[in-house]
């Protein structure tokens, strides 16, 4: 392992201003929360996403709903800049590399677009708490750990890209619709602009992933798996749900292939 990596595992995730998690949100935090939202229970996209649509007058509703999902943005140029380097440990095609770095510049444009829409209601980062707040430093693996070894590009390009990422498409789908729907043209153009971007990040996990466990059924079967514990929030699969979701895979390879097809000319 380089020095880079191991200390990229030992790092924990900085930003300025710093992190500052909902879930451990402290007395003032959640007397903000309470005056302007009702509370921290209404600090998530969907019930802000209601409430932004039930009074769009109101600017607070908006600023809590951007700053919530940017949370994610700056959590994933954390996470893909660090895949950069430390899966060049993995035995993965350099091309899986260059999509990481493609997709850690899309998440650095997803952040400063929603810093935008932020400021033009008056906001500013750090006002809200963070959703998410980048990552936590994971002690070193080796490429042989088990199924559950978050490190394994395998693993991570099932929960992740594949999976939280064709999430995030009906997240900006949501807020872009939300802003057609207040008139409200910036949020509107930026969501659905990032909503883009999300499209090829799930390609980038369909493609991949198909890659890695082309012609090895014991690799297939843990993508399986780990994408099935995240949809499903269960370690065991029937014969049916396996069918089900290799038949996803199997659907989705074709728009990949095309979204992905030209990977050397990263």
């Amino acid at each position: 392992m380089s020095k880079l990596s191991h200390q990229l595992r030992e790092q924990p995730s900085v930003r300025e201003p710093a992190y500052r998690p909902v879930a451990l949100a402290d007395a003032g935090d959640r007397a903000h929360l309470e005056e302007t939202l009702g509370g921290v229970a209404n600090y998530n996209t969907q019930v802000l996403s209601r409430l932004v649509a039930a009074d769009p007058a109101n600017i607070e509703f908006r600023k809590a709903l951007v700053s919530g999902v940017m949370s994610a943005e700056f959590a994933g140029v954390d996470a893909f800049g660090r895949k950069v380097c430390q899966w060049q440990e993995w035995p993965v095609p350099w091309t899986l590399i260059m999509a990481m770095a493609r997709q850690t510049w899309d998440e650095v444009r997803h952040a400063q677009l929603a810093n935008g829409v932020l400021e033009s209601y008056g906001g500013a980062v750090g006002e809200y708490p963070d959703t998410l707040a980048g990552n936590v430093p994971q002690r070193p693996t080796q490429a042989s750990a088990s199924d559950d070894d978050p490190g394994d590009p395998i693993i991570s390009l099932s929960t992740i890209n594949v999976s939280l990422e064709g999430a995030a498409l009906n997240t900006f789908q949501g807020v872009s619709r939300l802003g057609e729907k207040i008139g409200d043209p910036l949020l509107q153009h930026c969501y659905d602009y990032n909503w883009a971007d999300e499209v090829t990040h799930t390609a980038i996990g369909d493609y991949f992933v198909k890659q890695l466990c082309e012609g090895q059924p014991d690799k297939e079967q843990r993508a399986l798996r780990a994408h099935a514990r995240f949809e499903f929030a269960r370690a065991q699969l029937s014969g049916e749900q396996v069918d089900e979701i290799r038949q996803f895979f199997d659907e989705e390879t074709e728009r990949a292939t095309l979204a992905l097809g030209a990977a050397t000319s990263y």
